[in-house]
């Protein structure tokens, strides 16, 4: 990695000290015969892996398809960057942005010159937008600077204009009002007011508020309407779900009389759907026999998908288009034959396009890169964006997915990385994904955190338990009420496939996760289904009628908790929730924990981490405890991520016996 210009001076006195010299040697019998041998990848520094100051990616072409934003560092924070397709100087913005949303973080504005992003500014997830112009040197404009608030984009505005919408709960914390601003003339207008049950904003194909999700009780698992705005101003009801039925609709076309998104509704996997907005009759485009279909791929403008993409192993796209599948797999074709990318992607798909379709990012994903191609569809010439980082192939180790059979009969889905130059069974990190209404994806051995692992000599495996999103409804309600049970269990059963598969050694295995992943890192030690030798639990719930009771006003989803681990407000459903804490069982947790947390989290509290490690240390247990004034429920700061997963990894080391590539200078630098 270069060094970063802004330490120049510090790196440079700095470099006379033996960085090998404050490293940790493995001890681990399988890692210690791999170093021996010499087949040991390189030991990488943590900040390749948490602050890549030469990162750039994320490409976006502005809607005339003349000019590249995207995202990389400035200075020695986060940040933007603007040039012209056809090469020439690049513009640097500092942001600093750090998103806890779903959507977009950054975006052109439909007239190709301003710029939109969201901040962060302390965790607390009270998410506010900015914008800057391009081309010129003004102060960014704060379109949403109000303390305490929470706002997130919803959609461009007419094409050629500076306008978007967004939705903020400014008013009433509990719901979302939808607003449009200019950043022309910096201004901002409510369009619509929500009276509590509001759910959702669409905006139409016409760049106007076409529709809305509208909850038709007070109580959360009240069904839900979608509608559509009719001429008049009135509402009309197209089609009416069920609390657990889901119809996400991403495009709605009313000239058409059309909308396409994604509909569970009578089956147990989402497919990908075209909507009547006349009948609310569902057409399927497509669906999956294993997996949801998570996302689809749509036209700058208007239109229907032109194909989606599944993950029920490997990723996989599929276009509805011959001729645009052709043109793809062309042009992947063209950057292997100029040495664009080496190996064949496992998947391409769009990942922008100009509003007039003419020019094309594409996301060419392998084992061993993400390649992010420039496609002029004119002329058939393919250029590369993101730089080429052949080292991964010799410092990284594939991941691929892996599935078996629960005690149970139930097929239960994940991903597996073996460490590099090491044979025979290594130490093991089973990482655990929070929500638990989330899932793993596979992903490309890039510098993650999960390849950090492996770069340290551990196999890491990720599993998606009973509950986890992704694979159908039944699959998700089969976690309810089994989240300190049968749910933990398909985790400690795949580590134990790792075991019987000669990946792990069953004496030395830890496991790490945040939030609800966290919680399970905490279950896994009190019920030690295997001898976990340590854990690292990250904001992880230790109290659950707690969290429950103190949760976020936007937050529009009790049916979901209570469906899955009971009504707060029950006396004796709330008694069982507490016996399913981890806070009632801290007595049983010996293993050596290092307990991690955000002071701003709304999501989880600190006081649960505070209270576990408050006991455990009253119990005389082995834990450290790292907590962060200005982060949430994520740790997102690259020098708070610098230090945690530098503890983390010499956490690791003494209990795995992996390797710790020790102090790294980059830790001197200021919060």
């Amino acid at each position: 990695m270069k060094i970063m210009r802004l330490v120049a001076g510090l790196a440079t006195a700095l470099a006379l000290l033996s960085l090998g010299a404050c490293s940790t040697a493995p001890t681990h019998p399988a890692l210690v015969s791999a170093q021996h041998a010499g087949k040991l990848p390189p030991l990488l520094p943590v900040r390749r892996f948490v602050a890549d100051i030469d990162f750039a990616g994320g490409y976006l072409l502005s809607p005339d398809g003349n000019r590249l934003l995207w995202s990389q560092a400035v200075g020695t924070d986060a940040g933007l960057a603007v040039r012209p397709v056809a090469g020439g100087a690049v513009a640097t913005f500092p942001t600093g942005f750090r998103a806890r949303q779903a959507g977009p973080t950054y975006s052109w504005l439909p007239d190709s010159r301003h710029v939109l992003y969201v901040k962060d500014l302390s965790g607390g997830e009270n998410t506010q937008l900015h914008v800057f112009d391009s081309q010129s040197a003004f102060a960014p404009w704060a379109v949403t600077p109000w303390p305490g608030v929470r706002s997130y984009i919803v959609a461009r505005g007419e094409p050629g204009t500076a306008m978007f919408f967004f939705a903020s709960n400014r008013r009433d914390k509990s719901t979302m009002d939808l607003y449009e601003a200019d950043a022309l003339t910096r201004t901002v207008r409510e369009v619509a007011r929500s009276d509590g049950r509001v759910l959702g904003w669409a905006i139409g194909t016409d760049h106007r508020l076409a529709g809305r999700a509208y909850q038709l009780g007070d109580a959360d698992g009240s069904d839900v309407a979608a509608q559509v705005l009719e001429p008049d101003g009135s509402w009309r009801t197209v089609r009416t779900v069920k609390a657990f039925d889901s119809l996400w609709l991403q495009r709605l076309d009313r000239a058409q009389g059309k909308a396409w998104g994604f509909s569970n509704v009578g089956r147990d996997k989402q497919a990908l759907v075209e909507f009547d907005l006349v009948t609310g009759a569902e057409k399927v485009l497509a669906e999956h026999g294993v997996v949801d279909i998570g996302s689809a791929i749509f036209p700058p403008l208007r239109g229907a998908p032109l194909g989606y993409v599944a993950e029920p192993g490997l990723p996989m796209a599929h276009y509805f288009d011959a001729g645009l599948d052709a043109e793809v797999q062309a042009a992947v074709r063209m950057a292997r034959s100029k040495g664009l990318i080496d190996d064949q992607p496992l998947i391409t798909r769009p990942q922008n396009t100009s509003d007039d379709l003419r020019r094309m990012v594409l996301r060419a994903t392998g084992d061993f890169d993400i390649a992010e191609l420039l496609l002029d569809r004119g002329s058939g010439e393919v250029s590369r964006l993101n730089a080429v980082q052949r080292e991964t192939v010799a410092l990284l180790s594939r991941e691929r997915p892996f599935s078996f059979q629960a005690s149970d009969g139930r097929t239960i889905h994940g991903y597996v990385i073996q460490p590099r130059g090491v044979e025979g069974p290594a130490p093991l990190v089973v990482q655990i994904h929070g929500g638990p209404w989330a899932r793993d994806i596979w992903r490309s051995a890039s510098f993650n955190t999960d390849q950090l692992l492996a770069n340290r000599g551990y196999a890491v495996i990720t599993v998606n338990y009973r509950g986890s999103t992704g694979y159908g409804r039944e699959f998700m309600f089969a976690g309810n009420h089994e989240y300190f049970g049968r749910l933990q269990q398909d985790i400690a059963e795949a580590a134990q496939w790792a075991i019987d598969g000669g990946i792990a050694d069953p004496r030395r295995m830890a496991v790490l996760g945040g939030s609800f992943g966290g919680y399970s890192v905490l279950a896994q030690l009190i019920r030690k289904d295997h001898d976990w030798r340590c854990g690292v639990d990250v904001v992880g719930v230790a109290n659950w009628p707690r969290v429950i009771e103190n949760w976020p006003p936007f937050w529009r989803n009790r049916h979901m908790f209570e469906m899955m681990f009971g009504d707060v407000r029950k006396p004796d459903e709330r008694a069982r929730m507490l016996a399913n804490s981890p806070i009632a069982h801290v007595d049983k947790i010996a293993a050596p924990m290092l307990v991690i947390h955000g002071a701003n989290d709304i999501r989880v509290l600190r006081q649960d981490s505070d209270d576990v490690v408050a006991r455990l240390q009253e119990l005389g247990r082995p834990v450290e405890y790292l907590s962060f004034a200005n982060e949430g429920h994520s740790i997102r700061r690259w020098r708070n991520r610098l230090e945690m997963w530098r503890r983390i990894e010499d956490t690791l080391a003494a209990c795995l016996g992996g390797r710790s590539a020790g102090w790294d200078y980059y830790e001197l630098m200021p919060r």
